[in-house]
């Protein structure tokens, strides 16, 4: 397959450099990948539109997993630094279960999670790639993926009118939703999940100190409202309204915030005499997707590759995860001391990530629905709680168990079973229910090992200027994604 130009084609002159690696992107997750390749000893530059410090949409939440690679990577102390407060306590709610208990730590961990605005953490992230020896190329955006032979051989990228190709054996795509390395690489998505909700946050001054360690989450009805202390003394606010709600937030957005986040008791506490101290951000139409993970000379990592609904908070987590898994893998990649060459590697690291976050994808979609959640989920936290296991569902949060583990359909079942013997709800719209429950995720549980592909679903980003000159052949791509 091959899309964009051959590097053979002439063209208007323009520099010619050489890497190991180009990296597109320089957020969570491209500038770790470069702060490790580069430690690792490969020559690796790394291509970023924007200019920091830029904010951009993000939950802005780092779980214990999260900071624990932050920590590794060297750069806690400047995270520190802003000011930001490690929760190690949570209040959870879950329709009517809610338990507030101290995060499962592990003995190295800073917290069980923090609230670090996303300019800050970009910034420290990216400092850090060039301090390891990365090129960094900020306010430059890539125009053209290189071609040559049927593999992606670098990419063409422009800073003020000015035109170089960066050559390379390897292009990672770290440029988020909207990637232009999985548009002009014929990435498709599959499994696609459309959103069902919508999502309002800003950052509050004043907020209570006696909240300084307690991270939020209540999931009850149709609401949703998150929170937690953030950095430099600021305490960040996060509300999803119900069905009824939507257009009302559109037009009075800011009413709406503070009616949902004085309805839920922690954050009606922490904000009591806090006012607003930022604008209020929100996302309203996504897609949650996988993407082809990798392919001849190219391979996705982050929001780039996979994004999940926002609900779960895993975003820049995820992105962690998927780096510390993938830099070892370019390395052998490139040195050859990978089992089947070059792209078989990469082809294995992207089964890797779907296994690895197929569960959490889920979940994230069943927080992101419409409506209540499903009764079987409470009940069965009850069960957890009551076995002295609740700290499986807690080390949800930071990726370190697995959603069939804590959830199975078994306990789904008995919980449903449960219920039905307390005789406290009718049996019909119960049962209803629960069939409903187990239809859906058989199903999810199936296109896990077979991919769903969408249709139609290679959108040009607005950065991207040369016309598609060829359409992947949609059989190898079906093969490639379902194999990575």
């Amino acid at each position: 397959m091959s899309t964009g130009s051959d590097a053979s084609t002439p063209g208007a002159l323009a520099a010619v450099e050489h890497f190991d690696v180009v990296i597109v992107g320089a957020r969570c997750a491209g500038s770790p990948l470069a702060t490790l390749l580069a430690r690792a000893g490969l020559k690796v530059v790394v291509v970023e539109q924007a200019t920091f410090p830029r904010p951009t949409l993000s939950s802005h939440l780092l779980e214990a997993d999260g900071l624990s690679f932050l920590s590794r990577l060297g750069v806690l102390g400047p995270i520190e630094k802003t000011g930001v407060r490690f929760m190690k306590h949570t209040d959870t709610r879950l329709g009517d279960f809610r338990v507030r208990a101290p995060f499962p730590l592990a003995f190295d961990d800073p917290g069980g999670a923090a609230f670090l605005q996303r300019h800050l953490l970009d910034s420290i992230l990216a400092d850090a790639a060039a301090e390891s020896g990365a090129d960094l190329r900020m306010g430059t955006r890539v125009v053209e993926v290189l071609w040559h032979r049927g593999r992606v051989c670098g990419v063409r990228a422009e800073k003020g009118g000015v035109s170089t190709r960066l050559h390379a054996p390897l292009v990672v795509g770290a440029d988020g939703r909207a990637s232009t390395v999985a548009y002009m690489c014929g990435s498709h998505k599959y499994n696609v999940n459309h959103n069902q909700r919508s999502y309002y946050f800003t950052f509050f001054e004043g907020a209570s100190p006696a909240h300084d360690d307690l991270f939020v989450f209540h999931r009850w009805g149709d609401r949703m409202v998150w929170a937690g202390p953030a950095d430099n003394g600021l305490y960040l606010l996060g509300v999803s309204p119900e069905r009824h709600e939507r257009g009302y937030f559109r037009r009075e957005t800011e009413a709406g915030l503070l009616a949902h986040l004085r309805a839920c008791e922690p954050t009606a506490e922490a904000l009591a005499d806090a006012r607003i101290a930022q604008k209020i951000s929100g996302i309203v139409k996504f897609d949650g997707y996988f993407r082809q993970a990798s392919g001849p000379g190219w391979v996705l990592v982050g929001d780039a590759g996979h994004f999940k609904d926002p609900a779960a908070g895993r975003g820049i987590g995820d992105s962690f995860r998927q780096v510390e898994a993938l830099a070892p893998a370019i390395v052998a990649s490139l040195d050859g001391s990978g089992h089947g060459g070059a792209d078989e590697t990469l082809r294995r690291w992207g089964t890797w990530r779907d296994r690895r976050f197929e569960g959490h994808y889920w979940l994230a979609a069943t927080l992101g629905e419409a409506g209540p959640l499903p009764g079987a989920v409470p009940e069965a936290l009850r069960r957890l709680q009551d076995q002295g296991r609740l700290d499986r569902f807690l080390d949800l949060f930071s990726h370190r168990s697995r959603y069939y583990d804590v959830f199975p359909l078994r306990d789904m079942g008995l919980a449903t079973a449960r219920r039905l013997m307390a005789g406290s709800q009718p049996r019909g719209p119960l049962l209803k229910e629960t069939l409903g429950l187990f239809a859906r995720e058989r199903r999810r549980r199936w296109i896990n090992r077979r991919p769903a592909f969408a249709t139609s679903d290679l959108t040009a980003p607005p950065a991207v200027r040369a016309p598609r000159t060829a359409q992947p052949d949609r059989r190898e791509t079906a093969h490639a994604a379902h194999n990575g």
